[in-house]
């Protein structure tokens, strides 16, 4: 059974007792002592009423509640631990006499009826629900139904999940920090890294516990960590208020100096999530962003100039329907570009984006404090091969290390004498090949949530970050984390709805 936790506050109750218990007593010392002293009583009155309403509203979750459970169950050495302590590739004789790591859930409700579920393999929101205007509710993000899908990396193409260290891609997997080269894993068609590799933030077990009305999760990356220096602590904490925002607060801290981008990659239909291309090309997308980073359509990394949108198909700032701009982006799928977003002299988050599906009403509004946001419209589901997406650590030396040192020689042996059998020769041989290395089969589309069939041009995504490949190019926002320095990125998805035909 679920283990249910339930935070609310109830503030009316507890102000209403003392002024009850205020109200006796002075009028018994109104009529007796003199007024200087009832005047003190007065005061004494209003700062016991400040002090009970401090105690009893740490935060507005009047109007929201959150219930914790239990996801699913991995046994460890298939991943790494929000402690680190786990190695990849590390093998066990006995795994029944290992206790399985359970992946909590946590599902976030106000009183707006939206929902939000959470799970803590890769701070992962696994279901966003929110009514329309006529008071349906659906799910408007991608996902899975269950914990192996979210683990395979064939079909899970980061939905939902925290990206991490570095969102976006690096050119070539390879950056320089003081003079000092590090070679990343190459998980990006093993040409370029891509969201911190095939292991990074979104395919991790976060430690995840409730915090007065927020859900607050942490990992520990290990230095070495798909080719990253430094030992990195990341937090991030989810709010779910009553006006139907999505509060995202995304911290970090290093041992060394590194490169942090951290963003967040769901998957959005606003008319839900398996409505499909159909639904998706309905959407009007805003962008309060003046430039774009260019990159020729042949690779989706910028060069390094940054283009005006003036007179392109990249001006957005004027709401567009997609179905109108997606066959006329090169090469004709759509968009996957990093967009600058136009800033003011305040600090704090600001206004990114904005999504309306007008046959249902649902809007989307996206605010943030990072320079840069990716609109990336599903021009890459499902992709045409697994292998497309599969990942060589044969040039990050790391990650080399760390399989080496955990996969023994014997345990090896013993792997191979159950495949072939002990004694067997000649024909047996063959057997173990085709064991060793199969081709995967071609995808048509990604099974989902609910039987749900995702396929191209089936979503959008809305990820503020840095620049992609800023660590290559000097004129890019630094990305660079170092040791005494806190790395942060609050990001905000409001909802709502609209009943009009005007945006």
């Amino acid at each position: 059974m679920a283990k249910e936790t339930i935070k609310k506050t109830n503030v009316e109750w507890s102000t209403n007792i003392s002024c009850f218990l205020f109200s006796i007593l002075t009028f018994f010392i109104r009529n007796t002592w003199n007024g200087l002293l009832y005047q003190i009583l007065v005061f004494a009155r209003i700062l016991c009423q400040n002090i009970v309403f401090k105690m009893t509203t740490t935060c507005n979750c009047r109007d929201a509640q959150i219930v914790e459970g239990i996801f699913g169950e991995i046994y460890p050495g298939s991943f790494q631990s929000a402690s680190g302590d786990a190695e990849y590739g590390s093998i066990s004789k006995d795994v029944g006499s290992l206790a399985p790591v359970k992946i909590k859930s946590y599902t976030l409700t106000n009183n707006n009826r939206m929902q939000v579920v959470l799970i803590t393999w890769g701070a992962t929101i696994v279901s966003l629900t929110c009514p329309d205007k006529f008071g349906s509710s659906a799910d408007v993000v991608m996902g899975f139904d269950d914990l192996d899908s979210y683990m395979d990396p064939n079909l899970n193409l980061f939905f939902g999940s925290v990206l991490g260290r570095c969102a976006n891609r690096i050119k070539d997997g390879m950056f320089s920090i003081k003079d000092r080269d590090f070679q990343l894993s190459k998980n990006d068609n093993n040409v370029h890294h891509l969201h911190g590799g095939l292991n990074g933030f979104g395919r991790q077990v976060w430690d995840g516990h409730i915090d007065g009305c927020t859900v607050v999760m942490t990992y520990l990356s290990k230095d070495g960590e798909e080719g990253y220096p430094g030992d990195v602590l990341a937090t991030v904490r989810f709010k779910l208020t009553p006006d139907n925002r999505l509060e995202i607060s995304m911290r970090a801290i290093t041992s060394k100096s590194t490169i942090v981008n951290m963003s967040h990659g769901s998957y959005f239909n606003l008319a839900g999530h398996a409505a499909g291309v159909k639904e998706l090309n309905k959407h009007r997308i805003s962008l309060n962003c003046d430039r774009w980073t260019f990159a020729d359509y042949t690779d989706p990394v910028p060069t390094g100039a940054i283009r005006g949108v003036g007179g392109t198909v990249m001006d957005l700032r004027i709401p567009q329907i997609l179905g109108d701009c997606l066959s006329k982006v090169p090469p004709g799928d759509g968009y996957d570009h990093n967009f600058c977003v136009l800033r003011s002299w305040q600090p704090g988050t600001l206004f990114v984006a904005r999504a309306l599906h007008p046959p249902s009403g649902r809007i989307l509004e996206v605010y943030s404090d990072q320079p840069g946001v990716q609109f990336y419209t599903g021009g890459r589901l499902p992709p045409q091969t697994p292998s497309d997406i599969q990942l060589s650590y044969d040039i990050c030396p790391q990650k080399q290390e760390q399989i080496e040192k955990s996969v023994e020689a014997e345990q090896l042996e013993d792997c191979y004498d159950e495949i072939i059998g002990e004694g067997d020769e000649g024909g047996d041989e063959e057997t173990f090949k085709d064991y060793e290395s199969q081709p995967p089969p071609i995808l048509e589309f990604i099974p989902g949530k609910k039987h749900a069939e995702y396929r191209k041009h089936g979503a959008f995504c809305i990820q503020p970050q840095n620049y992609p490949n800023a660590i290559n190019h000097k004129h890019f926002p630094c990305s660079i984390l170092r040791p005494g320095q806190v790395y942060y990125h609050d990001l905000i998805y409001k909802f709502g709805v609209q009943l009009g035909n005007y945006m």
